[in-house]
């Protein structure tokens, strides 16, 4: 894809029109080699080797999954190119926190194909602009705790939450629990 085929690449609020097969031709692979790991009460990359790729089980479950908390109230954003799905994100309307400041960012990927052309920072801020809608002042992401995920999530501006949320933890006691102040978009 060339930097100007971007301007093809539009983004569509998830509604009718997503279905369990929407993410047949998605490719999620990642290639892991180190992860953050709590050490002594501090965070260090250590060796962790696998890669992360979904079967098309896999991505049916996920459609699913996706369509199921829009029905509940979620919102997701779809980028579209060429009528197929290259990067989804989904939101939850359920606000969580001490203050209930806290929308998550449930979902956020981008087909292998499409990365690093810009298509994630533009639905991270449809993202942001619905968090906002939500009531959320903060979004909070259970992230993956690849070297390369957590640098993503950093260059969006996310930071290790001062409020991790316990149910988060313990589904994903490896992930990372992170914040985006939503004052800052």
């Amino acid at each position: 894809m060339q930097k100007n085929e971007l301007r093809n690449i539009r983004i569509i609020r998830v509604g009718d029109g997503f279905n369990e097969k929407s993410l047949d031709g998605f490719i999620v692979r990642q290639r892991v080699t180190h992860c953050w790991r709590k050490v002594d009460g501090g965070y260090k990359l250590v060796p962790v080797r696998y890669t992360e790729e979904w079967k098309l089980s896999e991505r049916r479950v996920k459609a699913r999954s996706v369509i199921s908390a829009v029905k509940r109230g979620a919102a997701a954003f779809a980028a579209i190119a060429e009528n197929a799905v290259v990067g989804f994100a989904l939101v939850s309307n359920d606000l969580f926190g001490s203050e209930a400041q806290f929308a998550e960012l449930v979902e956020f990927y981008v087909s292998e194909p499409f990365r690093r052309r810009g298509i994630g920072r533009r639905l991270f801020e449809f993202a942001c602009r619905q968090a906002k809608e939500f009531g959320a002042k903060k979004l909070y992401v259970s992230a993956h705790s690849a070297k390369e995920s957590a640098a993503a999530y950093q260059k969006y501006g996310f930071v290790f939450t001062q409020e991790p949320d316990a149910a988060h933890i313990d589904k994903e006691p490896c992930d990372l629990q992170l914040e985006y102040d939503l004052s800052a978009f």
